[in-house]
């Protein structure tokens, strides 16, 4: 196998190994939380994504911590989401029992949430409820919004993409028209010196013409005979 052969097979294979490895590989969702309660020996965290598209599916976590005593008995706690169809129409798209009838000490746990693809761009929300015993205390927390993740507009993106594309073709044209006046306006005054150094170069032969004719009329002229 000669060097050149093994060269093309080394430069093959890595880029192969460069495209699978991006295989599947996306970019990070931005979380941010969107509900956090420390209420009876519990502290209760929802975090969710900053905002997604429509059709796309997001991970929620949801957090449990417990102070002050070793366990507590959880009840339930129910989870749902929800957003906006046709601006107007509200409709649950995903209900979660996330714990019931268990003690606990921590606890986090991911849900993968798919976004309707008919969801209105704007805000989504949820609501939680939770019902829990600390130290033989009963706690609750009654049914509790909270605003989740925000759903982009694709139409609008669509648009803005088409918008920028346009105007980005608009400012090269408007960049070519600029350097063609600039090229024109130099050609003019270019037309107008050749024109001014035309006329002065007529004027310079027809003062030539006019001074050679003058000199041949002199030169042709005979003396007068002078009489003493």
């Amino acid at each position: 196998m000669t060097l050149k052969k093994l060269c093309v097979m080394v430069l093959c294979t890595f880029l192969l190994i460069l495209a699978f490895a991006g295989v599947g590989k996306s970019a990070p969702e931005e979380m941010q939380t969107v509900y956090d309660v420390t209420h009876g020996g519990l502290r209760l965290v929802v975090v969710a994504p900053v905002e997604a598209y429509p059709g796309e599916d997001i991970t929620v976590t949801v957090k449990l911590n417990v102070s002050d005593v070793q366990q507590i008995y959880i009840n339930y706690i129910n989870l749902k989401f929800c957003g906006a169809v046709n601006t107007t129409t509200i409709v649950t798209f995903e209900q979660i029992t996330h714990l019931n009838n268990v003690f606990i000490s921590s606890n986090e746990t991911q849900y993968n949430i798919t976004i309707p693809d008919d969801i209105s761009p704007g805000l989504t929300f949820g609501e939680i409820s939770c019902e829990w015993r600390a130290l033989g205390v009963s706690f609750e927390i009654p049914p509790s919004g909270f605003a989740l993740t925000y759903i982009k507009n694709t139409e609008l993106e669509k648009l803005q993409a088409e918008y920028d594309e346009l105007n980005a073709t608009h400012q090269s044209m408007l960049q070519n028209y600029t350097e063609m006046e600039s090229t024109y306006n130099k050609l003019e005054s270019d037309i107008k010196e050749v024109e001014n150094t035309r006329n002065l170069m007529y004027i310079f032969i027809a003062t030539t013409v006019v001074a050679s004719i003058t000199v041949v009329v002199l030169l042709l002229r005979k003396p007068k005979k002078v009489w003493l």
